[in-house]
C-alpha cells in the first residue's frame, strides 16, 4: 500500500469512512499506516477497527484488519455478475482436465461457468452438490453425472448436511473445483456458513487435487468460517488482470498460481 499524506480525521465517523474506503480498494489495512495517514494514535485506530469488525465490515488480524465478504447477494444475482470474466477463468480451468478423470464441481457461480465450459468430447465422471450445476450438466451424455443429495440451501443452491457429507465420504475424486467466498494469504479459504465450511473441508480431504478459480473481488478478503489454508490448494487460478501485489501475497501462502488467459 502506498504512503499517503497525513489527513486530519478527528471524528470517528470520518476515520471509519476512510478505513472502509481503504478496505474496498486494498482488501486489508494496517493499523500503523492508518494511524500515520489519519494523524491519530494506533490505540484510536485499533478501537475503530474493533467497532468496524463488530458491525461486520472487517475481520481483525494481527497488525490491522481485512475486508469481510458480503452476504447480501443471492445466487441469481451473483450468476449475472462478471459472467464474461468468470467464463475466462473457466476456459483456463477446464484445460487442466484429462479424459476419464473423476471431477467434483463444488457450488458457486464460477464453477457454474466451469460446468458450461466442459468440452463435449471429454469423457468424465462429474459429481456435484450444486443444483444449478447439475441442471447445467443434465443431457451431456459424455459425462457420468453424480448428484449429491441432502438439504438444499436456497441461497446458494447447494446440498449440505449429513446426507451430503455421507455421500461425499464414499468418493475419491481426482480433482475438485472448490467454491469459496474469500481468499487470503494468512486466513486461507473461507465461506459464510458453518455447515458449508464443514462440507468444503471434507471436499479438500477427499480429493486428490483441489483447484480454485477466483475473481478479483474475493482476493484479500475474509469470511466468518475457515475452510483450508492456501497451502492445501493444488492450483489457484486468478484473472488476467489480478493485482500483481495481491497475487504475490497469495503466492506466499503456498498455492501454485496460474493466470487465466
Amino acid at each position: 500500500m502506498t504512503k499517503e499524506r497525513p489527513v486530519v480525521a478527528s471524528l470517528p465517523a470520518d476515520r471509519h469512512q476512510h478505513i472502509r474506503e481503504q478496505l474496498r480498494l486494498h482488501g486489508r489495512v494496517l493499523a500503523s499506516e492508518l494511524a500515520a495517514t489519519l494523524a491519530v494514535s494506533e490505540d484510536s485506530i485499533r478501537r475503530d477497527l474493533r467497532e468496524l469488525a463488530a458491525s461486520g465490515v472487517c475481520q481483525r488480524v494481527y497488525g490491522g484488519a481485512i475486508a469481510l465478504t458480503s452476504n447480501d447477494i443471492s445466487f441469481q444475482q451473483r450468476r449475472q455478475q462478471h459472467a464474461e470474466r468468470k467464463a475466462r477463468l473457466a476456459a483456463t480451468a477446464v484445460r487442466q482436465l484429462r479424459p476419464g478423470q473423476f471431477v467434483f464441481l463444488d457450488g458457486g457461480t464460477s464453477n457454474l461457468e466451469i460446468a458450461r465450459a466442459l468440452p463435449d468430447h471429454l469423457p468424465l465422471t462429474v459429481a456435484t452438490n450444486a443444483i444449478p450445476i447439475a441442471a447445467e450438466l443434465f443431457g451431456k451424455k459424455q459425462l457420468n453425472l453424480l448428484v449429491i443429495g441432502g438439504s438444499v440451501n436456497h441461497q446458494s443452491g447447494d446440498t449440505l448436511g449429513t446426507v451430503a457429507t455421507r455421500m461425499l465420504q464414499a468418493m475419491r475424486p481426482d480433482i475438485c473445483f472448490l467454491g469459496t467466498c474469500s481468499v487470503d494469504c494468512e486466513l486461507g479459504i473461507g465461506t459464510l456458513q458453518a455447515e458449508e465450511a464443514a462440507f468444503k473441508r471434507q471436499l479438500v480431504e477427499q480429493c486428490g487435487q483441489v483447484i480454485l478459480a477466483v475473481t478479483n473481488e474475493k482476493l484479500d478478503t475474509a469470511s466468518p468460517f475457515a475452510v483450508a489454508p492456501l497451502s492445501e490448494l493444488g492450483l489457484l487460478i486468478l484473472e488476467h488482470d489480478a493485482d500483481p501485489a495481491r497475487a504475490a501475497h497469495l503466492a506466499a501462502g503456498g498455492a501454485p498460481l496460474l493466470i487465466a488467459d
